[in-house]
């Protein structure tokens, strides 16, 4: 069925020779439409493009190879059609090359192809993210060392003395990673550095005045005044209505014109003259008279909202106005010190860092796009301009996608562009994005670049941009986008979150969904848990508000499973929820995910955590690592006692303290010291002591020579400690994860780091920077289990019920607390310090950095809230815990009457957690009517927002009805087991189900035959199936499979011999003569790979077999006129390394020269000399499963691979030869052709397929009879 494009998605599919700009809304089927432009740009009849002259780069590895997928298989879908399109059959091809790939995948291919014009090492290898952390903890760690040990840089000891914290300096060294990190978001880093240091550098008022970063003091001043003047407003209109404070009328005007006068003003220091004369009188109390007609509620109303205003102005006028111009710049100045020291450090770091990495050849991610840059653009003060290899590669590429567009930095924009063709003034960028959807600011992504072309790019087509909107959501139900708009509207705008969300950003449905029956609940729905409920204080539980609120969502969940209803994908008719339906969104994974996971498992019921958290502190995982490092070092006391204590035969606590005790007792300070002294002693405990330091001994003695992996192993082995693991309840999960850490073993011993030492330091900087790798997943993708889930995991994906969880939880602002903050915009934000009273002084700049990313961080969230509201399909249900609720509810009596959609800035930049927003931007709606009822307030019906659209469901849930909604679980469930433990199984409870498990269990499958024949066989197996009676020869399996094997592989030795013959030679003689040696000879027990045994003096047996096909292989027939010809030949390709010394003394050269003087040697000797003799040719060929073995009744087919000794060209034809050395003790030739003539006939036919020439003879030479035999 075609698919039905709406209008805008069709101009984005169509549109041509224009930068296209697409702010594709969520579930708006944005790479769908992706796909489809892709596709007819290949497909376009008057201007078809080949696919690998499309540049397509998306954000993920996944998102890469499922686009490439998507398009291989519409490639094919459309070859079905038109099978002998040649244009389509060629782009089935090129897709599997395309450039369909990721930013840091395409600055790799930009850097490979082009690695001479930056004298790079092409070799070069991508370093491991804990390799990395612990190479830059290293170089810091250098050069600090070489800070501290230069004895005249003073800054430096001022900078240490400043700004380390406690005893430590490791938050310099923080600091310095820090930094080079956010420089490195930038194309030239060492400028930005550069950029951050003059900064400082403001010798006047005037420059002051004119800073870049001052811009951002003025843009919030202006804000927050236009906040204190609504305010103000606000208050005069309550005074002004007939039962409000009349007398406060004229001192709140006043106050107003002193707001409109400081708005009036542009410049800082303007603002600062007003604002020091800038009071606040007392307010009138009123004549009696007056008092009487007014209502206490009204006077109380505007008394608050002028005290709002006017803290809002004086918390202004404390932070930015305290100092004078000469104050602020003098502390600028002093601030200048410590920013060029730490500047200074981190140009040193980058220098170092790189030639480190050039010195092990190893590059980051940053390197890369550096790298990709340097090699595309030259780099001048002025301008940059583009090389000759960016040109190429703009040649080379008709059109450049980007997709998730606002998740780009200034690296990657300007790399991007210097491979387009705009400078050719041909515009084929096309970008796709939506900045509500921007939440990787700690990535140092840069949504404003995709705000400044959303404000720039024309709605209108015909100009050289182009901007699309795509707003129909094709994801979710309508009442379910309602309500998403109804809180974006308010909370939503280009001043806090980058974006203004209208009707022109707002989410409108699209997608089919069938009828829900009457009485259905809201499609969104507020859960509220009071944790300072008073009877609940009362009950002195140890529950803690998190674990309450997942019981909240545990007893919602029940509900559902219930009551609740979806719509089917497949059927797209309503069915049930099931928990795989389910899915719990959180902010923040840890310790909220296996809290949840805990009491959702204690309800019975299932739940998965999908999250890249949480390994590390996995008891297991922990355990390993414990005995790690005490392998490392023993006298770690609290490695050691968790190594103690978490072993299969672990010591209990109290042994442990017996253990320190007797240590005490010996003056022995350390824990291991201690455990020394008890292994002294004889009992129970010191035998216990002594088995465990037994197996410790053994396994550190192993640390100087073993992998880190095969330690880990061998610490499994000697202690059981994985069979333990895998006893407990949850024991596949911990198994999963005990394998995984073997596999970071041996991921780190492909780094540049060896020994057991870095492998501890590795992994402490693994967790250090939160570079967790989250549990190994056992689950399949379609267990009936909830999933729960980060924000930040959910993005591009959807769920037919959501709930956004821990939703009272405060937002992070540590960021903007620091001592020395970072912007990539105002660069380094640092205080004044005195030395002397060892006082901090915030600096203006300090407070403008502090201030901007206080907002950015709040827009983010606001984006991270959209982005999970935005997942749900038909429920989205919201949850958090809070308190003071009465007094929450009393604070937006003045929201109510707002009638402007959009909610005041003051009330959007206080929130401090998701759920202040959310209940903010209901205040105006009626589903509140039933919960202000609740704490005695009422509702505004007046305002227009009350009946807005929208349809929510406030439930306010205390503890104690969570306790009782379990009690009830709990009885039911006793009540379906007793319906289970009585179960009458002669009964049939539903004639359907048990129709369906008959028919289930009675199923066969058709073609269970099938699954017997395999898919590739060698010669040797065809013969062996063939011929059932010679299973019995086949002593050693093994060595002919490796031969036969080996052959795709293209190993030299004849050790990928195939012939089956082989199977006889352990006991087999080349000749006669030989019988009585050889009878000394006894096969060996079993087969041994070659690598593992000892080299022998002469090799017996198969290996002798193939120790004369590695001489044949290599044999020069013109060297073969004596026995002594062959003798110095076969020494000399011992020498050259060719053969081995075991082959050499196995081979007898009267046999070979024998050969070689007959007349089939001859004929190859000639054929030889004309280039006409193949040796050691391998082949596959496909054959009928039936001709195999008449049991396989099938016509599929079967791959047969083999070797082919040598064949020759004789007069057009050809001559096929195989050597044989079996011992055939009747002397009758006749037992070689009828035990290989089934070989022969398919090298026959896999010579005949390949060349195309007739075999006109057959030859089988036996060593052993010394004839060829003819077949």
């Amino acid at each position: 069925m075609a698919v039905s494009w709406t209008e805008e998605q069709q101009k984005v599919i169509d549109t041509r020779d224009c930068n296209i700009l697409v702010s594709a809304a969520a579930g708006s089927g944005k790479t769908a439409v992706l796909v489809e432009r892709i596709l007819e740009r290949i497909l376009d009849k008057n201007r078809p493009v080949d696919i690998d002259r499309l540049l397509v780069v998306t954000f993920t590895r996944a998102a890469a190879g499922e686009m490439k997928e998507r398009i291989a298989r519409a490639i094919e879908k459309r070859l079905e059609e038109d099978s002998e399109n040649e244009h389509l059959q060629r782009q089935s091809t090129l897709v599997h090359h395309a450039q369909i790939t990721t930013i840091d995948s395409f600055c790799a291919y930009v850097v490979k192809n082009y690695f001479h014009l930056i004298d790079l090492d092409p070799s070069f290898r991508m370093g491991d993210e804990g390799e990395m952390r612990l190479m830059r903890g290293d170089v810091a760690e250098k050069i600090l060392e070489e800070a501290y040990g230069r004895e005249d840089y003073e800054e430096f000891s001022s900078f240490v003395e400043g700004f380390a914290q406690g005893k430590s300096d490791e938050n310099i060294e923080d600091l310095v990673l820090k930094l080079y990190e956010f420089s490195m978001s930038y194309p030239y880093p060492r400028e930005w550095l550069e950029e951050c240091r003059r900064a400082y550098q403001v010798k006047s008022r005037e420059e002051l005045e004119n800073a870049p970063w001052m811009e951002a003091i003025k843009g919030e001043l202006r804000k927050q005044m236009e906040e204190a003047g609504e305010l103000l407003s606000q208050a005069l209109e309550i005074a002004g209505e007939g039962d409000g404070p009349g007398f406060y009328i004229p001192l709140l005007e006043e106050e107003k014109k002193s707001v409109e006068h400081l708005l009036s003003m542009e410049k800082f220091f303007q603002w600062k003259e007003a604002m020091d004369h800038l009071e606040f009188k007392r307010l009138p109390p009123g004549k009696k008279a007056e008092k009487e007609q007014v209502t206490e509620e009204k006077q109380e109303l505007a008394k608050n909202l002028r005290s709002q205003a006017k803290d809002l102005l004086n918390d202004l006028k404390e932070k930015y106005f305290q100092e004078s111009a000469e104050e602020s710049l003098e502390h600028l100045q002093a601030a200048a010190r410590p920013v060029g020291v730490l500047v200074d450090l981190t140009l040193a770091f980058m220098e170092v860092y790189k030639k480190k990495k050039l010195e092990k050849n190893i590059l980051d991610f940053s390197d890369l796009e550096h790298y990709a840059l340097e090699i595309l653009a030259d780099h001048s003060p002025g301008k940059d301009v583009r090389t000759q290899a960016a040109r190429e590669l703009a040649d080379q590429f008709a059109e450049i996608m980007i997709d998730e567009y606002q998740d780009s930095n200034l690296v990657q924009e300007k790399i991007l562009t210097s491979v387009s063709r705009v400078e050719e003034g041909e515009y084929n960028i096309f970008m796709v994005g939506d900045v509500k959807q921007s939440i990787y600011r700690f990535r140092l992504a840069r949504p404003d670049l995709f705000m400044e072309k959303f404000r720039s790019y024309p709605t209108t087509p015909g100009d050289k941009t182009y901007r699309i909107d795509l707003h129909k959501n094709f994801r979710s139900r309508g009442t379910v986008l309602d309500s998403v708009n109804y809180l974006f509207y308010q909370i939503m705008g280009e001043d806090l979150g980058g974006v203004e969300y209208d009707e022109d950003a707002a989410l409108y449905p699209k997608g089919q969904f069938p009828q829900l029956p009457q009485g259905t609940e809201p499609a969104a729905e507020v859960l509220l848990l009071e944790e300072d409920d008073p009877l609940w204080q009362e009950q002195d539980s140890p529950e803690t508000a998190r674990e309450l609120e997942a019981r909240m969502i545990a007893m919602r969940i029940r509900e559902l499973m219930d009551t609740g209803q979806v719509t089917d994908k497949d059927t797209g008719e309503l069915r049930k929820v099931k928990y795989s339906d389910i899915t719990i969104l959180l902010r923040t994974m840890s310790g909220w995910s296996e809290t949840f996971k805990k009491i959702l498992n204690s309800c019975n019921i299932p739940a998965s955590v999908t999250t890249k958290t949480g390994y590390f502190s996995a008891p297991e995982v922990a355990a390993v690592l414990d005995y790690l490092q005490i392998l490392d070092n023993p006298f770690q006391d609290i490695p050691l006692a968790g190594a103690l204590k978490n072993q299969p035969q672990g010591f209990t606590f109290e042994e442990l303290a017996r253990i320190r005790n007797i240590g005490n007792a010996g003056e022995r300070t350390s824990l291991y010291e201690a455990l020394l002294e008890t292994e002294k002693i004889r009992e129970p405990l010191g035998e216990k002591v002594g088995e465990f330091l037994k197996t410790y001994r053994e396994l550190r003695q192993e640390v100087p020579y073993t992998p880190i992996h095969q330690l880990i192993w061998d610490f499994f082995d000697k202690t059981g400690f994985l069979l333990w693991q895998q006893a407990f309840v949850s024991g596949e999960q911990r198994k999963a994860n005990l394998l995984m850490l073997l596999e970071k073993a041996r991921d780190y011993e492909s780094t540049s780091y060896r020994g057991l030492f870095n492998f501890v330091r590795y992994i402490e900087n693994l967790k250090k920077y939160q570079v967790d790798f989250g549990e190994a997943n056992i689950l399949s993708e379609k267990e009936d289990t909830v999933k729960i889930m980060s924000i930040h995991g959910s993005k591009g994906l959807e769920f037919p019920v959501v709930f956004v969880a821990g939703l009272g939880k405060q937002m992070n602002m540590q960021d903007a607390r620091e001592s020395i903050v970072l912007h990539p915009d105002l660069g380094i934000g640092a205080p004044c310090v005195d030395e002397k009273l060892r006082i901090r002084t915030r600096t203006i700049l300090q407070r403008a950095i502090q201030q901007e990313i206080t907002l950015e961080s709040l827009g983010e969230e606001l984006r991270i809230l959209y982005v999970a509201l935005t997942r749900a399909r038909e429920k989205l249900i919201l949850t958090g815990t809070v308190t003071k609720l009465p007094e929450r509810l009393s604070q937006q009596e003045m929201l109510k009457r707002r009638s402007q959609r959009r909610l005041p800035y003051g009330v959007r930049v206080k929130g401090k957690s998701y759920l202040d927003w959310i209940l903010s931007a209901l205040a105006r709606h009626r589903s509140m009517k039933e919960l202000y009822q609740s704490v005695n307030l009422g509702v505004y019906p007046l305002n227009p927002l009350y009946e807005g659209p929208g349809d929510f469901r406030i439930r306010k849930v205390s503890p104690l009805e969570l306790v009782m909604g379990e009690l009830n679980a709990r009885t039911r469930e006793l009540e379906e087991k007793e319906v289970y433990l009585h179960w009458d199984t002669e009964k049939v409870y539903d004639p359907d189900t048990r129709k369906e498990l008959e028919e289930s269990l009675a199923y066969v499958y058709p073609y269970e035959d099938l699954g017997r024949i395999p898919a590739k066989v060698t010669v040797s197996e065809v013969k062996r199936l063939q011929e059932e009676e010679e299973e019995s020869l086949e002593l050693y399996p093994a060595v002919r499979e490796s031969r036969e094997t080996a052959g795709e592989t293209g190993e030299l030795f004849r050790e990928i011999q195939e012939s089956a013959g082989e199977t006889q030679e352990t006991t087999a003689e080349l000749s006669p003569s030989h019988e009585n040696d050889l009878a000394q000879e006894a096969p060996e027990e079993g087969y041994v790979p070659a690598f593992m045994r000892q080299e022998q003096e002469e090799l017996k047996g198969a290996e002798r077999g193939t120790a004369y096909h590695a001489v044949l292989e290599r044999l020069d027939y013109e060297k073969t006129n004596s026995v002594k010809e062959v003798q110095g030949q076969i020494r000399e390709l011992c020498l050259q390394g060719k053969i081995s010394e075991a082959v050499k003394s196995s081979v007898r050269p009267k046999d070979i020269y024998d050969f070689a003087s007959g007349s089939l040697g001859q004929r190859m000797k000639k054929a030889a000399a004309g280039g006409l003799l193949k040796r050691e040719q391998p082949f596959v060929i496909a054959v009928p499963a039936s001709s195999v073995k008449e049991d396989y009744r099938s016509e599929e087919e079967i791959l047969v691979q083999g070797i082919i000794d040598a064949c020759f060209e004789e007069e057009g034809d050809l001559v096929l030869v195989d050597y044989k050395t079996d011992r055939i003790p009747s002397g009758d030739p006749r037992e070689l052709t009828d035990r290989y003539k089934i070989q022969l006939l398919y090298y026959q036919e896999a010579l005949e397929r390949m060349t195309g020439k007739k075999v006109k003879e057959k030859y089988i030479y036996s060593f052993y009879l010394k004839k060829a035999i003819p077949v």
